[in-house]
């Protein structure tokens, strides 16, 4: 009983959250600094929405989704459909409605100015709140089925129904090219990443998860939970810094690691598992691509060696005390290589 209230509590809450106005300026200001002001864009850029969905199976309920229209489409032609998904985000009672007012994926990672000069459509879902049960505290994240003990949120949510949802959501309104499908997310976001890439290995061309995993287990457990086996073979490229501070590279007592999460790509896309070796100059970049997978696909790793946890050519300041972060974080642009990447493989 006291579960089922704290979920109703939950979902009473997503819904306050979800049908707030969405346009106009955040008016909600932190004594120093105001929202609007902080590092990385709060609000959406031009030709960027926010929508509300009915979705789930388990549980339907109302969830929000911004969604970014290039200027030049105009329906006539057929597009492709890019999806990018968040990172967990903490949950702030002096600011409970931070998450739902701002578009913080679309100015961290400029996939919106990619679909501008590319013109193809991208939306960015919002998670729901949940209750993590590690750090005891709410966050808004995806609530993935192979994490061990979300217990709140599996009880409550469908994120793997809301995304399936979405897409078709939008393929209804848009003209959508079924075979240009594709999912990119950072953290949670691309953990959840690859898990849709293998559940909606049906519909989904390509995904690029960054700085995730593909199985976890708890601590005091031997066996890891991995993402279902995909029915379909789908392209993949991964990107992880050496150094994650948060996901580390290698195997840990919690999640997989880095080479077991590709090496489980290759191995259903049955590509050839040696991989071609690119190095660049300064030897920070390391590219593995693994080709002449099932239906033309490939799963491509970029290395960045000394990264920590972060979207490769994204902003950061220069630290004369550690050149070598802002090197590792700059010497590649993810936007522009995932772009390049879902381009060239669209689904057989």
């Amino acid at each position: 009983m006291k579960k089922k209230i704290i979920g109703i509590l939950i979902i009473t809450l997503m819904i306050a959250i979800a049908v707030l106005p969405v346009s106009g300026r955040i008016l909600i200001f932190n004594k120093e600094k105001s929202l609007i002001e902080q590092d990385y864009q709060i609000l959406a850029s031009d030709n960027t929405e926010q929508k509300l969905i009915i979705a789930g199976n388990t549980l339907r309920c109302l969830r929000s989704y911004w969604i970014h229209i290039p200027p030049v489409y105009d329906g006539s032609e057929s597009v492709p459909l890019v999806i990018s998904l968040h990172g967990s985000m903490s949950f702030s009672f002096l600011y409970p409605f931070y998450s739902f007012r701002s578009c913080w994926m679309e100015g961290y990672t400029d996939m919106s100015d990619k679909a501008n000069e590319e013109g193809f459509i991208v939306v960015y879902p919002k998670s729901g709140l949940i209750f993590d049960t590690d750090t005891r505290t709410l966050i808004f994240a995806f609530d993935v089925p192979i994490y061990p003990d979300y217990a709140i949120a599996r009880q409550s949510i469908d994120d793997v129904g809301y995304i399936r949802d979405l897409i078709e959501k939008v393929q209804a309104e848009y003209n959508i090219d079924s075979n240009r499908i594709y999912i990119t997310g950072l953290s949670n976001g691309g953990d959840f990443t690859y898990y849709l890439g293998a559940e909606l290995s049906d519909i989904i061309a390509g995904i690029a998860p960054v700085a995730g995993y593909v199985a976890y287990k708890a601590p005091d457990e031997t066996v890891y939970n991995y993402i279902p086996n995909p029915a379909n073979p789908v392209s993949v490229i991964v990107f992880h810094g050496t150094n994650d501070t948060l996901m580390p590279y290698e195997e840990n007592e919690w999640g997989i690691g880095v080479n077991k999460s590709v090496a489980f790509w290759v191995e259903h896309n049955e590509c050839n598992p040696v991989p071609d070796v690119e190095i660049s100059e300064s030897g920070i970049i390391i590219k593995e691509t693994y080709k002449d997978g099932l239906e033309n696909t490939e799963v491509v790793l970029y290395k960045t060696v000394g990264g920590d946890h972060w979207w490769p050519g994204n902003d950061i300041e220069y630290n004369e005390n550690a050149p070598w972060l802002y090197d590792s974080y700059k010497e590649i642009s993810a936007t522009d290589l995932i772009w390049e990447f879902f381009e060239s493989h669209p689904k057989q």
